[in-house]
């Protein structure tokens, strides 16, 4: 039997452990200990016989937030194809994320085929089966063209690409071709095949942006014409515009609540100010404490303080920012997905772009990925099955569903779909993917990511200033990463 666990978030991968839930972070650390510390044996070298076809694969899958539908719909032709049945079983995403460590705390080969979140990736990737070797053994991808170069490079190696004795480190050339023999030869290995890629972009709505009553007044005080805004100073002025609480709207939306979504909104910025959008560097330098963060920290404090986003803004998940966009609260929002205005909405109509940059850019993003478990009796088989969904024509077939995709040629054909909406938000999702900024790669990143985004809720809310709040954000940063072994330059 060949089984899929699926370990994924919302919007991009996202941990959303809130700080009060202590306690399962502190469960979650000790599996990741738990994990680290089990003598794994060496992966054998795929072989050359094939490998008896089972009669089922079983996947554990988010219940939503890896968009379980799309890849539902995709199960029943893996067995019109090979005989072999899939089945998948979901489960909400916390729950999902404590069981998937739990399973591999006890090296159980229950399920055969991992989906990886990305911020679980440097604690799990001891876990699972180095690919490379399968993706260039021809007997193995014969159920759909592999086509390696065919990924986008920057989400591939952000994704898949790990030094599993140092998994800290990004690939030194995240812009080549994917190329498994060259990613070998570097010292890495491929550990899963992207499914689903999200990023950060900019939605708004275009009966607002085209109302020619808008347009001739944003001109009479902005002296210049109403256009969607590609920097952050035309943000602010946009924003400022169209906020008018005494016919509830407001300019735009902030994920400010306490959770992954403001780490998200904050990393973003601080891309935007010429830091590094990644935040901890691949020696563990503390790049968020740094003059960008500290403009970063100060605009998304003004746009709330100048009440340029509705009230609740700083309780606010990429849940509520939908809700508000969709309901009409708001001219413009920045999510992880297409979004669809209310029908009581008359004539709307969303547009997207990218979000607006500064001096520099590099909105969040991240990718779930389709891992081999080291432990399954049947990996090779849980490497065509988990090949054959990521492939570009099962890529294209999810389109419909909203499958955010993983490859160049998928893109290609997204332009042509019949739903405008959709097809514009892919345009966009691509260009966002091709700039875009991941997470560092830390094995305890859950206890980091709660520092960080506390501080971020902290300075939202007016309780800390700015730079202060940076300071000691790096002091408990650097206590975390010091108790996970790492060094952190002083």
């Amino acid at each position: 039997m060949v089984r899929l666990i699926a370990t994924s978030t919302k919007g991009e991968n996202m941990l959303h452990i809130k700080k009060e839930g202590s306690g399962l972070m502190a469960k979650l650390r000790l599996l990741v200990v738990a994990v680290l510390a089990i003598g794994l044996v060496a992966s054998a070298t795929p072989s050359n016989a094939a490998q008896k076809a089972p009669k089922q694969i079983r996947i554990l899958y988010a219940t939503a937030e890896a968009n379980s539908a799309a890849v539902q719909a995709a199960l029943p032709s893996f067995k019109a194809k090979t005989g072999v049945q899939l089945v998948m079983d979901t489960m909400p995403y916390n729950a999902l994320q404590t069981k998937v460590f739990a399973e591999f705390a006890v090296k159980s080969s229950y399920y055969d085929i991992v989906i990886v979140d990305t911020p679980w990736s440097p604690a799990l990737a001891q876990n699972l089966e180095p690919l490379s070797g399968y993706m260039t053994n021809a007997s193995l991808n014969n159920l759909a063209p592999l086509n390696p170069a065919d990924f986008i490079p920057k989400v591939f190696y952000d994704t898949a690409v790990y030094n599993v004795k140092n998994p800290s480190l990004h690939y030194p050339k995240p812009t080549a071709t994917v190329d498994p023999a060259a990613i070998k030869k570097a010292g890495f290995d491929v550990y899963g095949l992207p499914i689903q890629a999200n990023a950060l972009a900019l939605a708004y709505r275009k009966d607002l942006f085209n109302n020619a009553a808008q347009k001739a007044a944003f001109k009479k005080v902005a002296g210049r014409e109403l256009t969607v805004p590609k920097t952050l100073d035309e943000f602010t002025e946009v924003a400022e515009f169209f906020t008018q609480p005494d016919k509830k709207l407001y300019g735009t939306t902030l994920m400010a609540g306490t959770g992954d979504w403001s780490t998200d909104d904050f990393k973003t910025l601080l891309a935007a100010f010429g830091g590094d959008g990644y935040m901890i560097g691949n020696n563990q330098e503390l790049n968020f404490n740094s003059a960008a963060g500290v403009k970063a920290l100060t605009y998304y404090r003004n746009l709330i303080k100048s009440g340029f986003t509705p009230p609740g803004t700083t309780s606010a998940s990429w849940d509520e920012v939908a809700t508000m966009f969709n309901s009409g609260l708001t001219a413009m929002t920045m999510n992880y997905h297409d979004l669809k205005l209310d029908a009581s909405i008359a004539g709307g109509e969303i547009g997207y772009a990218k979000v607006p940059a500064g001096n520099s850019e590099g909105p969040h993003f991240g990718t779930w990925m389709l891992s081999v478990n080291k432990y399954s009796k049947n990996k090779e088989w849980g490497y065509r099955a988990a090949q054959w969904l990521t492939s570009a024509a099962q890529s294209t077939a999810m389109l419909q569903k909203g499958i955010h995709p993983a490859r160049n040629s998928v893109y290609t054909a997204a332009g042509k779909l019949s739903d405008p909406n959709l097809a514009a938000y892919y345009k966009t999702l691509k260009q966002a993917l091709a700039v875009g900024a991941g997470r560092p790669r830390l094995t305890n990143y859950g206890e980091v990511n709660a520092v960080i985004f506390t501080m971020v809720n902290n300075v939202a809310t007016g309780k800390l200033e700015p730079k202060p709040a940076l300071a000691a954000a790096a002091v408990e940063v650097t206590k975390l990463l010091e108790s996970a072994g790492y060094k952190v330059p002083k």
